[in-house]
């Protein structure tokens, strides 16, 4: 495992957060560790992960809508996603490969510790944001 994710996994003890899996990646050249969980949103469990590698950076990813892109929402989700993403510098909304949504967080971690206060910084602002916006994004995805 590496540093980072050595730390984060003590910070995570010490404050007896017990919500995680762990995953180490094997063969991975930045030694990345995947902590699972989710988080509750308007009564909906997103998976969410925190990806600590050996790199300066952390990133925290939510799986806000699995496979939800198609022809006739996609016009007005990109226009929505893009004022977002412009009043959001802390994370982005983007649509992966299998048109699932996706919000990512990046998380600057210099050094060998991941700062485990800072990373639950983010998930505070990442949860009162997607309460705020969710909704709202649910129509666009199923109108």
């Amino acid at each position: 495992m590496n540093k980072k994710a050595e730390s984060f996994k003590k910070y995570l003890d010490d404050k007896k957060i017990t919500c995680f899996t762990v995953d180490e990646i094997a063969g991975d050249n930045l030694n990345s560790v995947v902590f699972r969980s989710n988080i509750e949103i308007n009564g909906q469990q997103l998976p969410t992960i925190v990806i600590l590698d050996s790199s300066i950076y952390g990133m925290v990813r939510v799986l806000v809508a699995p496979r939800v892109l198609n022809d006739a929402n996609e016009a007005g989700l990109l226009k929505e996603l893009n004022r977002l993403n412009k009043g959001f510098k802390s994370f982005k909304y983007y649509f992966d490969d299998n048109g699932s949504l996706v919000l990512d967080c990046c998380v600057l971690l210099p050094g060998s510790e991941a700062d485990g206060d800072l990373i639950y910084t983010m998930f505070d602002v990442i949860i009162r944001h997607l309460n705020g916006e969710y909704k709202k994004l649910m129509q666009l995805i199923w109108q």
